[in-house]
């Protein structure tokens, strides 16, 4: 199920370490983190993340409690279906697959971002081969070598980075198995646009935050990161702005 864009779950999304987020601690390392490539046990935190991802993506686990019942189960085994996974079923203390926690961060990344989901790839060459004669003599001739040599043209120096004063991570940006960067995030999560970026982030750092007070510390970096995006595309609508009032 495809959720609406503006309410779409922001637990990769987060709150900068200056923004005060109110009912929330200091961050504490989060268990469930599955940058290792290994299966990690199911305690309760980790199936509190797994329900909230669940709901995120429209497949309702129950109550976010951190206890797999049979309504948390349900959700995961439709989550297996639709991805075609090995089957999976959540037990307090026992493995979690790994490809499980992988794929379930990387549909809901791209699910928050409204992103085709497709991974980036570098256009490949669309030049058709020169024309050459044939053996037979058909064919177009051969267009006659140039009898003086040519000097190369030297490249264009790179266009000054108009947004360079706004800093941001690159780690930011890396949501489940893909990597954008602000360009990209731009371009496939808003249509370019910056207003509408603004926009909707602030209204995911809303939520972010409700949430975060209700799941606690789990949510609290995802909501941090939310913040440093917001305040990054906040400074390049800025920039934008100057330089139309200018114009």
């Amino acid at each position: 199920m495809k959720l609406n864009f503006a309410g779409i779950w922001v637990f990769s999304l987060l709150l900068s370490a200056t923004a005060p987020i109110g009912g929330i601690g200091q961050a504490q390392p989060a268990t469930a983190a599955i940058a290792q490539d290994q299966d990690l046990p199911a305690t309760r935190e980790l199936v509190r993340e797994i329900q909230f991802m669940l709901l995120r993506l429209g497949l309702d686990p129950g109550p976010l409690d951190g206890l797999p019942f049979q309504m948390t189960n349900r959700a995961v085994q439709r989550f297996v279906e639709l991805h075609r996974l090995s089957p999976v079923e959540l037990q307090l203390g026992a493995k979690v697959p790994n490809e499980f926690l992988v794929r379930l961060r990387a549909e809901t990344g791209r699910t928050m971002f409204g992103a085709p989901g497709k991974a980036e790839t570098a256009p490949g060459s669309s030049s058709p081969a020169s024309a050459q004669p044939s053996s037979s003599g058909e064919g177009p001739p051969a267009t006659p070598a140039a009898t003086a040599p040519i000097a190369p043209v030297p490249p264009k120096p790179p266009p000054a980075d108009r947004f360079a004063a706004c800093v941001y991570d690159p780690e930011d940006f890396h949501i489940g198995a893909a990597r954008y960067t602000p360009d990209t995030f731009l371009k496939e999560g808003f249509d370019g646009s910056t207003v509408r970026a603004v926009a909707n982030l602030k209204d995911r750092l809303e939520e972010g935050r409700q949430i975060a007070d209700k799941i606690g510390i789990t949510a609290l970096k995802e909501v941090q990161r939310q913040a440093r995006v917001l305040q990054y595309f906040e400074c390049r609508l800025k920039i934008e702005q100057a330089s139309a009032g200018k114009s």
